[in-house]
């Protein structure tokens, strides 16, 4: 596995930006908690797609694999910015967090 540091800060950025973008538009109880979730899940999205290579073809399937889950969490966490509820967002987004890296996971098992 190999990081490209510099694509990790833009990614980084890209999902503090974001992060900033749901914490401006849910105004309620839960702010910051959709703040730090939404950063955190688009963050470890985005490094799949554009910061981290593998071996043996497994860059391609991880990106792959890396762009409908960033698409499923954008559009899980702007249900959630505008309909909030606190334990089914941790469900929900813990559900899309580990289901992306046991698939990861498993895609670069496999091509070893």
């Amino acid at each position: 596995m190999k990081v490209n540091f510099v694509m990790l800060l833009i990614a980084l950025a890209i999902a503090a930006l974001a992060a900033f973008g749901f914490y401006s538009g849910h105004k309620g109880e839960y702010q910051l908690l959709i703040t730090i979730g939404s950063g955190l899940m688009l963050f470890i999205f985005l490094s799949g797609i554009i910061a981290v290579g593998f071996d043996a073809g497994g860059t391609a399937n991880v990106r792959v694999v890396s762009i409908p889950f960033l698409l499923v969490g954008l559009v899980s966490n702007l249900i959630f910015a505008f309909f909030m509820a606190m334990a089914p967002y941790i469900i929900v987004n813990g559900i899309i967090m580990i289901l992306y890296i046991l698939i990861c996971y498993s895609v670069v098992r496999a091509l070893k």
